[in-house]
């Protein structure tokens, strides 16, 4: 029998909302998973993809990776893992250097035996390319295998990768997917016949047929695996309403693994809190209605994420269309809008960390009108600025990459700009990033820090005593994202 955690989606580095405290909360909650593993002495943490958040993480992140491996080293439990869509590169990935440096095993169609149970590894691969693949894994050396993988798997209702497929055209017969990319904790039960189309329709819910008595026994028969995902440890989006999970998974010595019995959820209590609230608004409701419900829901949030959404009562009957298209006094069935900077306001007078705000409501068009308003050209007016300021050699570079973006795919903008920015800083002193005042003109000088460039950041020269690498090059990637 092998005892494992199944982990995803940790997504390490993350500065969510631009706050040093969501990069903290994200590697709090790897580490409350680390905790549990060695307090649990599982056989191995099962790491299904999007370990950092980025394929360039930052040296923080990356202190806290390796100080939670260097735990889980001591414990004696390995740490396996696969490359997820957040990992890839076109090149070498952190991945591959956690294995050299015996931190982590990368999972792979060789398979790795951890106590009784082989475990083999499918990393994820673009929709575009996986006609491609052929699915051939090496036979396994015991009675149980698993398969860990990486992306929106069939037949959960937004699947696109056929897990079907795979199980149809391996060699092995697989007795349980432990799966990441979806950020919810659910599973399915998948047939291993390709021609039952049933399974990836997605009709499947593991809160309904898969707990009947015929699901249990297909299950058992293992015609049908169970397909897991862990959900992931943190909020990427403050839409995720349910709580942040991991799974402590058994997995019987003949592989016949039963979802409700083998699969433990368990909840991430360092997760921090998101507090939400739903609005429901009438035609003619205003700001002082939300204010009015949020207060009446919450007390404090103690540096909660808020997140507040504004939708139609349920009993605000819809109303017909004017005959007259031309009649301004018939009441329209859509609403006004509602100001967000008061909502967000209260949230920080209540505590919020942040505050966030949705509108689902049919919302009146603006119908104002506006003069014409004639644009310059944008590439004109930037070069004719930078005749006005001084700018450092590292900044004129910064700035010919963020003009022509259409030379980069939207997809690696965010790459081509953290790789350029790195090798700068690899190549300058953080000097070489700041102007010095002298040499900046007068106006400049006393219009403040705002007006003129000082390379990657906007700080003035004075500014720049113990600014380190990492935060220059964490200003310069805002900026060039932004």
């Amino acid at each position: 029998m092998a005892y494992l955690l199944h982990t995803s989606d940790t997504h390490l580095g993350f500065r969510q909302y631009h706050l040093d405290d969501r990069r903290q909360d994200f590697a709090d909650a790897f580490s409350e998973v680390i905790t549990s593993a060695i307090e649990h002495d599982v056989d191995a943490v099962v790491h299904a993809g999007d370990l950092f958040h980025t394929s360039r993480p930052g040296i923080t992140p990356l202190q806290t990776l390796l100080t939670e491996l260097q735990r889980l080293q001591r414990a004696d439990i390995p740490f396996l893992l696969i490359v997820g869509n957040h990992e890839r590169t076109h090149d070498r990935n952190w991945v591959e250097l956690l294995v050299e440096v015996d931190l982590a095993t990368r999972l792979d169609a060789e398979g790795t035996r951890i106590d009784d149970t082989t475990i083999y590894g499918l990393d994820y691969v673009p929709p575009g390319q996986r006609d491609r693949l052929d699915y051939q894994f090496d036979a396994p050396q015991t009675d149980s295998a698993i398969l860990v993988g990486h992306g929106l798997f069939k037949p959960f209702g937004h699947g696109d990768w056929s897990t079907q497929r795979i199980l149809a055209e391996s060699p092995v017969d697989f007795d349980l997917m432990l799966v990441g990319d979806d950020h919810g904790a659910d599973y399915r039960l998948v047939s291993r016949n390709i021609s039952d189309v049933d399974s990836d329709r997605g009709s499947a819910n593991s809160k309904t047929d898969t707990n009947s008595e015929q699901g249990a026994a297909t299950s058992s028969s293992r015609e049908r695996i169970p397909i897991s995902y862990a959900g992931s440890t943190e909020r990427t989006k403050a839409d995720q309403r349910d709580p942040r999970t991991y799974s402590l998974v058994t997995v019987p010595a003949d592989g016949d693994v039963d979802a409700q019995e083998h699969i433990d959820r368990r909840v991430i209590e360092s997760a921090r809190e998101f507090v939400y609230v739903d609005v429901p608004l009438e035609r003619g409701d205003g700001i002082e209605t939300v204010e009015r419900t949020i207060r009446e829901e919450i007390d404090t949030l103690d540096r909660a994420v808020l997140k507040v959404t504004l939708m139609a009562a349920e009993d605000d009957p819809p109303v017909p269309e004017p005959i007259d298209a031309s009649d301004d006094t018939a009441e329209q069935a859509v609403q006004e809008r509602i100001p967000v900077g008061p909502i967000e306001n209260l949230g920080t007078e209540l505590g919020a960390l942040v505050t966030r705000v949705s509108d689902r409501r049919d919302l009146l068009e603006d119908e104002r009108e506006y003069q014409a308003v004639e644009f310059a050209d944008v590439d004109a007016a930037v070069e004719e600025r930078r005749q006005d300021i001084v700018v450092t050699e590292a900044a004129d570079q910064l700035l010919e990459m963020a003009m022509n973006t259409d030379q980069f795919i939207d997809s690696g903008m965010a790459d081509t700009a953290q790789e350029t920015v790195t090798a700068l800083l690899e190549r300058e002193s953080p000097e070489a990033f700041h102007v010095d005042k002298t040499d900046a003109p007068d106006d400049a000088i006393e219009s403040g820090p705002a007006d003129y460039a000082s390379g990657t950041t906007s700080r003035a020269a004075g500014d720049s005593d113990d600014v380190g690498n990492e935060e220059l090059l964490e200003e310069a990637l805002e900026e060039l994202n932004d």
